[in-house]
């Protein structure tokens, strides 16, 4: 699978096309902004822009940029983004009352050329490979993620969405030996529709975090890799945009 976005070389000074970066978003694709200022304000800036960023409660003393890299306290990781572990395809926020539907990682430093990648999924992609039995059972059938239960699946005036993160569905659930077989071949299944993208440093990408999934290789335990992560809501259109199931 190949990337569907919109690349833009960032100038200082630059009149950004606000208008178009949300556009592009707003119709599911991914946006990636090249060489773009290394500092935590003008991100945040450019965000706000675009939408209403997420404060980071749960380990950055609510603020909104959050630096993505190896951190360890008393030798345990303080979460899996903050590992070198591979991650796999999930959903950001998967757990929260309201999951925010749009992310923007910002690479300040590099993984070395051949780990941490970033992986992603289409939900197009994915629907255009599910029968409609297979469909109906991820709308229908409700998982619980921490202390909200949800479908993997869910669908508004025909517009899907997507929420998954197997780590916390199992963490929080006594799952039986089907389910578990069953998230085995979705995780299957989202492996074989995935695509890759190798951040490099000043590497800003925007994507879709209801309609995608996202994730990345192992990096070194040494890795002085560090990605700034925002989580932000942007205004999406009212009106159905049905996906094309013939394609």
């Amino acid at each position: 699978m190949e990337a569907p976005d919109l690349q833009i070389n960032y100038k200082w000074g630059q009149s950004l096309n606000y208008s178009e970066i949300r556009d592009y978003l707003q119709r599911e694709s991914l946006v990636t902004i090249k060489d773009f200022p290394l500092n935590d304000d003008e991100l945040q800036s450019f965000i706000n822009h675009l939408g209403t960023p997420l404060n980071e409660k749960r380990n950055n003393n609510g603020k909104t940029v959050f630096d993505v890299k190896i951190t360890q306290h008393n030798n345990f990781f303080t979460s899996i983004a903050n590992s070198n572990l591979a991650f796999p395809l999930h959903t950001d926020c998967a757990d929260f009352n309201s999951i925010p539907n749009t992310i923007g990682l910002l690479c300040v430093e590099a993984a070395h050329e051949d780990e941490g990648t970033n992986n992603f999924m289409l939900l197009t992609d994915l629907l255009k490979h599910l029968s409609e039995i297979e469909k109906q059972k991820l709308l229908n059938k409700k998982w619980k993620f921490r202390n909200q239960e949800r479908s993997i699946l869910s669908s508004e005036n025909d517009n899907h969405k997507i929420c998954y993160d197997r780590i916390t569905m199992q963490s929080f659930s006594k799952l039986t030996p089907i389910e578990i077989e069953e998230l085995n071949n979705l995780d299957k299944l989202f492996r074989s529709l995935s695509f890759k993208i190798k951040l490099k440093k000043g590497d800003l990408i925007l994507f879709r975090n209801d309609v995608m999934l996202h994730g990345r290789d192992k990096i070194d335990i040494n890795s002085q890799r560090l990605i700034k992560r925002i989580r932000f809501d942007i205004k999406l259109p009212s009106f159905a945009m049905p996906p094309d199931f013939e394609q």
